[in-house]
């Protein structure tokens, strides 16, 4: 009984997570492509929902929870984290220039 009570919360939430990165920055493009405003890049490590931005380290018009990082030459938003086990396979959690934070970057 005290574990169905532990358990339950747990199982109301994971599908709000899972809605909440679908489609969205650094997500898989799914089968249906990346949320509205992103553009799916098939050329990244297991594809990437991409959106541009203007100045690195910066929000420089990222969603929340990301921030503007230089991947293959190009500004785009990517996830803020804060080890490894918060990026996506293929993807390290690095250092941003100018900055205190990281975030998950295409690994070299």
């Amino acid at each position: 009984m005290r574990l169905s009570r532990m358990l339950l919360p747990l199982l109301a939430v994971l599908p709000l997570l899972a809605c909440e990165s679908s489609g969205g920055v650094g997500a898989t493009c799914g089968e249906d492509g990346c949320d509205s405003g992103f553009t799916c890049r098939r050329d990244f490590p297991g594809t990437f929902c991409a959106q541009a931005c203007t100045a690195e380290g910066e929000g420089g018009g990222c969603p929340g929870d990301t921030l503007c990082t230089r991947q293959f030459d190009t500004l785009m938003c990517s996830r803020v984290c804060d080890s490894q086990a918060d990026c996506r396979e293929g993807y390290a959690c690095n250092g941003v220039s100018n900055t205190g934070l990281k975030a998950c970057q295409v690994k070299p």
